[in-house]
């Protein structure tokens, strides 16, 4: 996949050569474009390669206890049993590579992304009704988007994540209750206050995110050969020094 990035560097340096890192950064984009096209497919699996690598897609999610305090109501929530479903089909949208510095940016969108589970809530409304029901619940998030800050390094005669952080951002938030009971303005009412919290819940699933994805990466890179890394960061330097002008 490297070598076939680095043949088309000489027909890209006369479209490129005036930016910063020349053609060799954009050829080291095509190559982390093939890695998430790979990776893609096995954020499915259980196990990558042979060795055991958790799976994203679905992506297992701990349970949450989420509370709700309000003169018209009050209510305790328990999620459970959740997964995120749709990781693995992202669109990219952009990538970024510093093949001096090795650091990547990675800008995923998603058109929707579902967290499916088991709610259980109980409650009061007008603080005397009680509020008590349990069922499965759908979380709809759509234009989601996803940012990787990664930092590669060379460790064991091989390329490595040293550093990811991630950044999940979503947009629009959709809560699908079954089972509500209560009628459907309580119903809607519940609906929207929880929906507002999940969107703000969403955002802690980072670390999980994080952790897997640098597993997966980490598996991918295993192809990917350090001469390869060495001709592009060579040729990059003598493209910034104008040698091949």
């Amino acid at each position: 996949m490297v070598r076939e990035a680095t043949k088309g560097i000489a027909a890209m340096t006369e479209h490129s050569g005036s930016e910063e890192g020349g053609a060799i950064s954009a050829a080291g984009e095509e190559v982390i474009r093939g890695l998430l096209a790979t990776l893609r497919e096995d954020m499915k699996k259980e196990e990558s390669g042979g060795d055991e690598v958790l799976a994203l897609d679905p992506l297992v999610v701990e349970s949450q206890l989420l509370s709700y305090q309000h003169s018209a109501a009050s209510f305790v929530v328990k999620l459970q049993g959740m997964e995120i479903i749709g990781l693995s089909e992202f669109i990219i949208e952009d990538v970024c590579v510093n093949v001096q510095t090795l650091a990547v940016t990675i800008n995923l969108r998603y058109d929707s992304l579902l967290l499916d589970g088991e709610y259980d809530i109980s409650g009061k409304l007008v603080k005397v009704i009680p509020l008590s029901t349990r069922g499965p619940f759908t979380v709809t998030a759509s234009n989601a988007r996803i940012t990787l800050w990664v930092k590669l390094k060379t460790c064991r005669g091989r390329l490595e994540v040293g550093q990811l952080r991630s950044e999940l951002v979503v947009g629009d938030v959709h809560l699908d209750l079954s089972h509500m009971t209560g009628g459907s303005l309580v119903s809607k009412y519940v609906s929207s206050h929880l929906a507002n919290q999940i969107r703000t819940h969403w955002q802690q699933h980072e670390p999980e995110l994080s952790m897997v994805l640098k597993k997966h990466l980490n598996d991918e890179l295993k192809n990917v050969s350090l001469m390869s890394l060495q001709l592009l960061q060579s040729t990059d330097k003598y493209m910034r020094r104008g040698s091949l002008y």
